[in-house]
């Protein structure tokens, strides 16, 4: 049997990582995935976390067979010759540094085996994908302190997503109250996660793609709001999916009524506009002011998304959702939603997110719309 070890940090496991892994499967008959901690960096996840990062990476993209993870501190020389491996498995991006000090470190790796009897050579597997070449745990890092969440959400699996917005939404979560030593504002925001993330589409991945989207709007506009308005309208996105059954009509109603009643949290924001705001995301009535019509445009701008693998993505996700609803059950239901989209005058109620976005959310909705037509 040819077996190599792959060895990193991973933190996180990225699709680059990710491409590695597919080029070896195609060569070797199992890889071994070593989780190991560098001294010299302090890690954002612990090493349960990344293990099971990328377990379910491997699981969503369907290569888990093949792939044994481990995770072992020692010198990758002692590694090998614990697990009887000649080979080590390196990624290469063409077009950066990496080539010299991978020989370097391949060279100095074949040494080390020598020293133990062991014939140890590095195999590398050239990135030819140019955006796969962009893609590094530190990029992926880097683009979440900048809050470019939707860009992260194409260099890693959907998981890791997840993951990666529970470690950085949480400090604009702790920015909306009045006391952030209060314990309780930590509860509520891991009660919060918790409940998102179970999900396939309404989760913290959503949440982080409309904080984004603020951000652009902030950026590209003359927005400028008073600090009471802002955070309503933060805490509100956070708060609009807090309760979530696809097949009930009262939703938003009910969180209102579960995360913001009134004294239960010490949030500095009224919580009458944020009450409001949470409401306009049902989509059943034009909004009554402009933030209103904003936090309604937020919701509902990953309909106009120009990527189609974002566009598949989101839909398969909304199918996920629905759990075990039949088959026509479900067709006539999201139809139903795709055409009261469709035959508005208009999907975006601001300026900025109708020119952005409204020509192609009507492309995506229609072309979708015939297909799920086509299974009736």
């Amino acid at each position: 049997m040819k077996r190599a070890i792959f060895s990193g940090s991973f933190d996180p496991f990225t699709l680059g990582h990710l491409s590695i892994v597919e080029k070896a499967l195609l060569s070797f008959d199992e890889l071994i995935i070593n989780v190991g901690n560098n001294p010299e960096k302090k890690t954002l996840f612990d090493t349960n976390t990344r293990l099971e990062m990328i377990r379910q990476t491997l699981r969503e993209y369907g290569i888990e067979q093949r792939v044994k993870l481990i995770a072992d501190n020692c010198l990758t020389a002692d590694l090998a010759l614990k697990e009887n491996v000649n080979t080590l498995i390196r990624g290469i991006r063409l077009g950066t540094n990496d080539p010299e000090a991978e020989q370097n470190l391949a060279t100095f790796n074949q040494y080390l085996g020598t020293i133990r009897g062991l014939n140890l050579q590095t195999h590398f597997f050239m990135e030819e994908d140019s955006f796969l070449r962009t893609i590094s745990s530190t990029n992926v890092k880097n683009l979440c302190k900048l809050q470019q969440y939707i860009a992260v959400a194409k260099c890693v699996s959907p998981y890791v997503h997840k993951k990666l917005m529970v470690k950085y939404l949480e400090s604009q979560f702790a920015h909306l109250a009045k006391y952030q030593h209060l314990m309780n504002i930590t509860r509520t925001y891991k009660k919060l996660a918790k409940t998102y993330n179970a999900r396939a589409y309404h989760n913290l991945s959503h949440i982080g793609y409309m904080l984004n989207m603020l951000q652009i709007y902030m950026n590209c506009t003359e927005a400028s709001w008073d600090t009471n308005k802002y955070s309503a309208l933060i805490l509100a996105i956070f708060a609009h999916d807090y309760i979530c059954n696809p097949l009930a009509e009262n939703n938003k109603e009910q969180s209102v009524k579960t995360i913001l009643q009134e004294g239960q949290y010490d949030f500095a924001v009224p919580l009458n506009v944020v009450k409001n705001l949470i409401l306009a995301t049902k989509h059943d009535c034009p909004a009554r002011n402009d933030e209103e019509a904003l936090i309604a445009d937020l919701d509902l701008s990953i309909l106009g998304t120009y990527e189609e693998d974002t566009w598949q993505q989101y839909n398969q996700n909304i199918r996920k959702e629905y759990g075990p609803v039949s088959e026509e059950d479900y067709l006539k239901e999201r139809i139903k939603t795709l055409e009261s989209f469709i035959t508005r005058p208009q999907i975006f109620q601001t300026d900025f997110f109708h020119n952005m976005f409204e020509q192609q959310a009507r492309k995506n909705l229609g072309q979708e719309n015939a297909r799920l037509k086509s299974y009736l």
